[in-house]
């Protein structure tokens, strides 16, 4: 007797409806309008998101532009322990996931999400002046950015270039001129191999940097090697300093969820075979299925259609693009270093045959729960299947209030206080909105970090 295997599916369906995506509308809407505080108490008002991973994201980033950089840091460490922690997901709820929904597999971020951690934690460290915890944040983010090199051999570094250079920028406030060299050169690298892939031109300042630390630390030979290719550096104003603004614009792209339709045919010897499938067997048949995504068939050759739900991004490119800063003493444009949604999309893109078969593994062994129900009675049947339709949905979800677009301002300034004139300018470069940092402080011989945030 069948009936007691089917059964369970009925508390599974109730466990898939609790594991339904956050619900963001009201918390983007305060976050928009800079109302932090506001979208904090519209993120914890149901209190059921505090311990997943997707809540933690949010919380730490609100807090982060709240200015609550000690609450920030205490969020994003749990975040960063928490996605360890699930990295390594347990078989039992692995296996829970391949007879419902993907929502049910623990969430462990993805690789950009668990890398923007330790950027935005830096960040927090740096405008609490604490640059030695800010420097164990990039050294983190290194180890992470290794850790997925020697697990993949095909893992192609996304979002490595942004942190490095940032990690470069860094070491550099810190005194840490060696460590600093080793990042810009690593930032270089990185840059010119993705230049193409995600459509970030190389960040010229990342060559003069190489200059100027090679020029520093003696070494020759790599100084006359990057002076040929990034040109002499300019000699600075010893009563100067540097401002350094990170620009995020926009939101990331978001998560949607698309369903395919799979022919299962009568020939398919899955159909035709009354014993229970070993897990390798279904798998290969998944694949099978994967094979035929867009291919018409007759109408009377198809025995089931089976319907899968995956996730899928929509891009959501911000309407500004473009920043440029000016003083009394002149200004600079900023150099876009990092794309998220270009990031977010090439991560998805390498995930999404593991995902896909996964997807297609899960609908076969509901469609088999389907089919030995049916054999007991048309009505138990029809059940099974109206709960194989309920529970199949895609695992949506993500970190939604990160910025789309990073872009990075490098000013050097006299010593003393300045006010700072932001431009922002639309895809046809035109100029669309206006602000002013007043009373910019600038120290000789050091860096001053913002950072700013535009929705539109």
């Amino acid at each position: 007797m069948q009936t007691v295997k089917i059964l369970p599916l009925l508390a599974l369906f109730c466990l898939s409806l609790g594991c339904s995506p956050y619900s963001m509308e009201e918390v983007q809407i305060a976050f928009e309008q800079g109302d932090f505080d506001a979208a904090l108490i519209e993120l914890d008002a149901d209190g059921k998101g505090e311990a997943k991973l997707p809540y933690l994201f949010e919380r730490g980033l609100i807090t982060h532009y709240g200015d609550q950089f000690d609450e920030s840091n205490r969020t994003f460490e749990l975040a960063e322990i928490t996605s360890d922690d699930l990295y390594t997901k347990s078989i039992s709820r692995e296996a829970v996931s391949l007879v419902t929904s993907d929502n049910l597999r623990a969430y462990a971020g993805t690789q950009y999400e668990r890398l923007l951690i330790h950027y935005y934690r830096a960040f927090n460290y740096v405008y609490l002046n604490m640059p030695d915890d800010a420097l164990v944040e990039c050294r983190k983010a290194s180890r992470l950015l290794q850790f997925y090199a020697d697990a993949d051999e095909n893992y192609e570094f996304v979002g490595a270039a942004f942190i490095a250079y940032l990690s470069g920028i860094l070491y550099e406030w810190a005194g840490d001129w060696n460590d600093a060299f080793i990042a810009y050169r690593w930032a270089e690298r990185a840059y010119k191999q993705y230049e193409e892939a995600l459509g970030i031109p190389f960040p010229q300042e990342v060559g003069e940097s190489l200059v100027r630390l090679a020029r520093q630390l003696g070494f020759r030979e790599e100084f006359e090697r990057y002076a040929a290719i990034y040109g002499k550096p300019s000699e600075r104003d010893p009563d100067s300093g540097e401002l350094i603004l990170l620009y995020e614009t926009g939101f990331a792209p978001f998560k949607i969820e698309e369903n395919i339709v799979f022919p299962i045919l009568k020939v398919d010897p899955i159909v035709q075979e009354d014993a229970d499938r070993d897990e390798k067997r279904v798998r290969e048949y998944g694949r099978t299925l994967m094979g035929r995504r867009n291919r018409r068939y007759k109408e009377i050759e198809i025995e089931y259609l089976l319907r899968v739900a995956i996730p899928a991004y929509r891009s959501n490119r911000p309407s500004i693009v473009g920043i440029d800063a000016d003083t009394a003493y002149g200004g600079v444009s900023g150099v876009l270093v990092e794309d998220i949604e270009a990031a977010a999309m090439k991560t998805f893109e390498s995930e999404l045959p593991t995902i896909m078969l996964r997807t297609v593994v899960r609908g076969v062994l509901k469609y088999l729960s389907f089919r030995r129900a049916n054999q007991e009675g048309e009505t138990l049947g029809r059940l099974v299947n109206l709960l194989n339709v309920a529970t199949e949905s895609a695992d949506t979800r993500s970190w939604q209030t990160l910025p789309n677009k990073i872009l990075l301002v490098r000013m050097r300034l006299p010593a003393g206080t300045h006010n700072v004139t932001l431009s922002f300018s639309n895809r046809t470069n035109r100029r669309v909105k206006t602000d002013t940092l007043k009373d910019v402080v600038i120290q000789k011989d050091d860096k001053t970090f913002l950072n700013y945030r535009t929705f539109e």
